[in-house]
């Protein structure tokens, strides 16, 4: 085969920069870089047959204040007395609250361990014209944005935690900052 000098250079070049070890002073993925990889594995996974739409945890992230935010956990009673995310309600608080329609301007996000249930449950809401989102990776992706999460207190009030119930211990990936707790 008659490759031309200038190909055959570039092909060589190409070759030895992937035979060659990473360049000196290049840094190793962190811990928690390597924790973010093994989860967007584990969502892609987990969620293969949900649709969305999704929103991604940052950016659910700079609108958690947000007054037009409805925020729905639809993780077990148990999985919530662990943590949620600052403003969630439940579902059954969400059906009370808006048994007579969601209104104008609101913008309800879903969220669970890791978007499978928030999925399944948005798609029972899609025929009745109810608009959502899914938050890519849930509560897991939610650590790793550095989310906060609260908690019931002592005294009955909600109050700050780095704890995350993980559901099961396939999805024990957790930023290193926040506690998995498992069932």
């Amino acid at each position: 085969m008659n490759i031309p000098l200038s190909r055959r250079i570039s092909l060589s070049a190409l070759l030895l920069a992937l035979a060659l070890p990473a360049a000196p002073g290049a840094q190793a993925l962190s811990r928690a870089e390597k924790l973010e990889g093994k989860l967007r594995v584990a969502m892609l996974k987990a969620n293969k047959d949900i649709q969305g739409p999704w929103i991604k945890a940052a950016e659910l992230k700079t609108i958690i204040d947000d007054t037009n935010l409805i925020l729905v956990d639809v993780r077990q009673p148990a999985e919530i007395a662990v943590s949620k995310i600052r403003h969630a309600m439940d579902t059954y608080q969400f059906a009370d609250q808006y048994k007579h329609g969601i209104p104008p301007g609101k913008r309800l996000v879903l969220y669970c361990t890791i978007g499978y249930r928030s999925g399944k449950y948005g798609e029972k809401l899609a025929p009745l014209g109810i608009k959502y989102q899914v938050l890519e990776g849930g509560i897991l992706m939610w650590s790793f944005v550095g989310g906060p999460l609260v908690a019931r207190q002592d005294h009955g009030e909600w109050g700050p935690t780095n704890r995350i119930h993980v559901y099961d211990a396939e999805w024990n990936i957790v930023h290193p900052d926040y506690v998995a707790v498992l069932p």
